[in-house]
């Protein structure tokens, strides 16, 4: 990259350091000019030379020796990335903030000292036309905020270039900051919700509206929105009336967008909206599914459905606490008994498990993949296979697409136990897409796979991608970070597996996943020898009635000494 905004420099491992003045100008020149003939750059560059030709020459062949593409025989032509091009290039696109990013200072600052007339005229031109371009791109969108009513964001989108170094002055043409009439703004907000053809449709807009944002940039010619202006008030009324006119589906987001001026008759139906918004969030958005659900009233429904967010977020007891003022239902059982199950209650899981089986596809689903988790823990792998792949057959009948890849997800890992798991991994993971937390999942469980197989540098890879994608979910984030220790562990990096541990056990804690606790507990135990550590696994299990992993870890305590 040539960079020219603020200084004059060549980046790149064979330009180091290479700081002459000439050949950087010339090449900054061909960058922004194009192909020039060797006469004319001559003449241009050293036009008091006694040789200019050669003075050229040599030029390009500095240039070259440090890895510079300049080519050409008589025209001479380089095609190096130049930041003035790519500034021209990103205003052009409305990229306003890579643009100021981009813009360090002055074009060729420093640099125009002891140049001939007309290559200084040259650079003074250019710099007062980058300065220009860039006020000008600023002024453009301020003036469309401006229109819009929104006053204070074209302010301070100015005095983000007036700080920049070397901008200079805005033109004195600047666009007008008045606002336009409520009739127009309320046009471009619906175009920019729903589009200009089902806006007109929708609404009945005027062409003379539709003319006024046109004059002030606002749409280009083909009718099309030239910002994502944020919601004014006029948007989100602008919003409303496009929602009172849509199919709910359609209306929901609008029905969100514009919660604050919503009037008695809209609640009913506004609520609904924001009910399916949430049902589409709980699996793969909770924590937003939450925030939406905090704003309606602590119905059934939107309890449950605040219980599921809470359950895919790894807060366990609280999820529990939710579940207890809600009636009994197969619906209600389902969940309770995934969240028992992940606690060690495997007993009241199952029970809940038999309740949640006598209701409907989703209870039924639930159901079938608690039964698969348990048989898992039995080692019946072919049993708890079959199991997951019937849960996973009533999830998509129900419409649960998130719980049927969870489910094959699961069928995976006990197929991977039969020696059967690379292809029902890679099955999964395409049909799971780029889902994040499911993709987050299923790289641990492929990561243990991967470490049986002594790949452990896969595995490591795989754990450490489970983790960027978990983030926000707690249980899955500690699962990664143990994964992370006992692979560490088993390296002898004893420090890195100490970190990892620690981090892991902080995750569970803040989760109140206690068996994740008691596992983190036990591995830290191993790794530094501290009996305590194992002890308080061994409490925490036993208080979550996982008696059968609690007496295993009872039995690991006679390696400790001290016993």
């Amino acid at each position: 990259m040539l960079r020219t905004l603020g200084t004059l420099s060549l980046e790149g491992p064979q330009a180091r350091g290479f700081r002459k003045k000439k050949p950087l100008l010339l090449l900054a020149y061909l960058a922004l000019e194009g192909p020039r003939s060797r006469h004319h750059l001559a003449e241009l560059f050293w036009p008091e030379a006694s040789d200019p030709m050669n003075s050229l020459s040599v030029a390009l062949t500095q240039l070259r020796t440090v890895g510079v593409p300049v080519v050409g025989g008589e025209v001479v032509r380089s095609e190096v990335p130049c930041d003035a091009l790519h500034l021209r290039a990103l205003l052009a696109e409305g990229r306003l903030e890579e643009g100021r990013s981009l813009y360090r200072g002055r074009f060729l600052e420093g640099a125009d000292d002891g140049l001939p007339a007309e290559l200084e005229e040259w650079v003074w031109h250019q710099r007062e036309a980058l300065a220009e371009a860039l006020w000008r791109a600023h002024a453009r969108r301020a003036g469309a905020l401006y229109a819009l009513g929104l006053a204070e964001d074209a302010d301070a989108l100015l005095r983000e270039v007036e700080r920049l170094p070397g901008a200079g002055e805005p033109p004195e043409d600047m666009a007008p900051s008045e606002p336009l009439d409520h009739e127009a703004q309320r046009a471009y907000f619906a175009i920019q919700l729903v589009g200009l053809t089902r806006a007109v449709e929708l609404m009945g807009l005027r062409a003379e509206a539709l003319e006024r944002l046109m004059a002030r940039g606002l749409l280009d010619a083909q009718g099309q929105p030239t910002l994502e202006a944020p919601m004014t008030l006029e948007g989100r009324k602008a919003a409303l009336e496009l929602a009172r006119r849509l199919p709910l589906k359609e209306a929901a987001p609008l029905y969100q967008a514009a919660r604050g001026c919503w009037e008695a008759s809209d609640v009913a139906r506004g609520q609904r909206a924001l009910l399916s918004i949430a049902r589409g969030q709980v699996e793969e958005a909770p924590h937003q599914a939450l925030a939406l659900l905090a704003e309606l009233a602590p119905e059934p429904e939107i309890l449950f459905l605040r219980a599921r967010a809470l359950e895919r977020l790894g807060r366990y007891r609280e999820t529990l606490e939710l579940l207890e003022e809600l009636p009994q239902s197969p619906e209600r059982s389902a969940l309770r008994g995934s969240v028992l199950l992940r606690l060690g209650h495997v007993t009241e899981a199952l029970a809940e498990a038999e309740i949640a089986s006598q209701g409907g596809l989703y209870p039924q689903a639930e159901a079938l993949n608690l039964q698969g988790m348990a048989l898992l823990a039995q080692g019946r792998f072919r049993e708890a296979a079959e199991a997951f792949s019937r849960a996973a057959v009533r999830f998509l009948m129900a419409g649960e697409e998130v719980r049927h890849l969870g489910a094959l997800g699961n069928r995976a890992v006990a197929l991977a136990e039969l020696g059967e798991g690379e292809g029902a991994f890679a099955e999964v993971l395409e049909a799971v897409g780029d889902r994040a937390w499911l993709r987050a999942r299923i790289y641990l469980n492929l990561g243990v796979l991967k470490e049986r197989q002594g790949k452990t540098a896969e595995a490591e890879r795989l754990y450490r991608e489970s983790l960027a994608l978990a983030q926000g979910n707690l249980e899955a984030m500690g699962r990664a970070w143990n994964n992370l220790g006992a692979l560490y562990h088993r390296q002898g990096r004893a420090e890195e597996a100490r970190a990892a541990y620690h981090e892991a056990l902080r995750l569970a804690q803040a989760s109140q996943e206690w068996v994740l606790t008691a596992a983190v507990l036990a591995n830290l135990a191993e790794l530094t020898g501290e009996r305590a550590n194992l002890e308080e696994a061994i409490a925490l299990l036993e208080e979550a009635r996982y008696t059968e992993l609690a007496e295993r870890y009872r039995n690991r305590l006679s390696s400790f000494s001290g016993q």
